[in-house]
């Protein structure tokens, strides 16, 4: 991950947890509803304030919540204590083995890492993906015309065929890709990536 954007979520994850808890991504969780395996061993990588894995949880996928930032793990666990939260940074994801999980999902979190990580990290996602598994990735641009916005946080151009091929060439089949405005920021789009690997 790149570590400007590591330092600004750690000092200010206090009030990047509660704007987050405060916002429901309605059309993700359709989306994983209707994509995710219920009932299957589930990743949320980048879980930040926790919020999406307490979804999961609830809505009967089984997940462990992984994030970089030991500031967001925090307010993560003091907000929902029951939940399994660890510490794991892309682009490698070493703590986690190969295939454990059949439903990976990484939320706006790929275009915080510097653009030669950026396949590194996509291959690593595609290695934790279990046969008959699914994965999920959703990212956008920066709001500026600079890739890091003021508070410091990176926002890397992610070229969606790239991501496409790499999940291609570690023997996922790309199952759907689709922009969508964010409905509260106009000129954001928020691009996803839906994959899974044959059974």
């Amino acid at each position: 991950m790149d570590e400007i954007t590591i330092s600004t979520y750690d000092a200010q994850a206090a009030s990047f947890a509660a704007a987050q808890r405060n916002k429901t991504p309605a059309a993700l969780y359709r989306l994983l509803a209707r994509t995710f395996i219920r009932g299957a061993p589930t990743a949320d990588i980048g879980c930040g304030s926790g919020r999406d894995t307490a979804w999961l949880v609830a809505n009967g996928f089984p997940a462990t919540g992984y994030d970089a930032s030991a500031g967001m793990l925090a307010e993560a666990r003091a907000a929902y204590p029951a939940l399994d939260l660890r510490l794991a940074a892309l682009p490698e994801l070493a703590v986690i083995p190969d295939r454990a999980y059949r439903n990976v999902l990484c939320s706006a979190v790929l275009m915080h890492l510097p653009a030669p990580a950026i396949e590194a990290a996509s291959v690593a996602l595609c290695r934790i993906t279990a046969p008959g598994g699914r994965l999920v990735i959703t990212y956008r641009a920066s709001e500026t015309a600079d890739a890091r916005e003021p508070d410091g946080r990176l926002y890397t151009p992610i070229d969606g065929a790239a991501l496409a091929a790499t999940c291609a060439g570690c023997g996922l089949r790309v199952l759907s890709q689709t922009a969508e405005a964010d409905g509260g920021r106009p000129g954001v789009v928020w691009h996803v990536l839906v994959a899974g690997r044959a059974g």
